[in-house]
């Protein structure tokens, strides 16, 4: 799994203990909030102007910490690169796909582990903001993407595919994302997301496309809820069970195989002819 002996920031056991660190200063901020709603009946935890301030601080602080430790240039470790702008063309191809099948997948879990009321309501809450529709779509397709692309395909994935052969970077960043969210009912998705976006990380080194590219996904997700009756009477929701997959299926390998296309380095022909020493220089 690994590339050497040379260890760069952070390798998997420190990525674990970044996550950790995030996750513990977010809860000594909200579960002290959380009590005293309860006990109160107040809404400070739902405040969100409390809960901007409040993630603004832990996250400048964790990327302050995992930038520091990581030790290399600010544009290599949040891998400020340019990227070609066809490729925003399969990604929106290939989420509708990836977020049908990998729907199929949720009700398995569901049926497994029923999500409780209480998992509604707080999902809910995201959707359920003073500052209405617009401020949902700033929280879920701006600042979220911001904020986790940064830490996952920024800070982590910089020491990760430094120390790890490709396929153990994308899967246990993967694994990391999922965690993070703190949600078996939206691992599942979540994982294959997180998937996704590594493995884009690793085809084309641009955290803007990821960070685009997991905008594009929670709008879709965000436009499905807003329209689900909408959406429910379209053509396609009338054909079989096996055509959608079929469909879904197609949509997902054709938005992979348009990605592996457009980000294939083709070489330069002047560097695949070595120059001869003992060329005439006269011929």
């Amino acid at each position: 799994m690994q590339k050497g002996n040379i260890k760069y920031y952070p390798t998997a056991l420190e990525a674990v203990h970044l996550l950790v660190l995030y996750i513990f200063l977010q809860s000594l901020i909200d579960f002290p909030l959380a009590l005293l709603d309860y006990q109160t009946g107040s809404n400070w935890l739902g405040n969100p102007w409390i809960s901007f301030t409040s993630t603004f601080i832990i996250t400048a602080f964790i990327y302050i910490y995992g930038f520091r430790k990581s030790k290399n240039k600010f544009s290599e470790v949040f891998a400020l690169k340019l990227f070609n702008p066809l490729l925003i063309i399969p990604v929106v191809i290939l989420f509708p796909g990836l977020q049908y099948l990998v729907g199929l997948l949720n009700i398995e879990v569901d049926k497994i582990l029923p999500p409780p009321p209480w998992f509604w309501e707080l999902f809910e809450r995201i959707f359920d903001n003073r500052f209405g529709f617009w401020g949902t779509v700033l929280k879920v397709a701006v600042l979220a993407p911001v904020i986790e692309e940064t830490l996952f395909r920024g800070i982590i994935m910089h020491g990760l595919m430094r120390n790890y052969r490709s396929w153990y970077a994308i899967l246990l960043s993967g694994i990391l994302f999922s965690v993070f969210h703190l949600n078996p009912w939206q691992m599942t998705y979540t994982f294959f997301l997180g998937l996704f976006l590594g493995w884009l990380m690793i085809r084309t080194r641009s955290l803007p496309l990821c960070i685009i590219a997991h905008s594009l996904n929670n709008l879709l997700v965000l436009f499905s809820i807003t329209y689900q009756k909408e959406i429910s009477e379209h053509a396609l929701f009338w054909l079989s069970h096996e055509k959608n997959i079929y469909i879904s299926s197609l949509a997902v390998a054709i938005g992979i195989i348009l990605i592996v296309a457009i980000t294939i380095k083709i070489p330069n022909s002047k560097e695949q002819i070595p120059k001869n020493k003992f060329q005439n220089p006269a011929s």
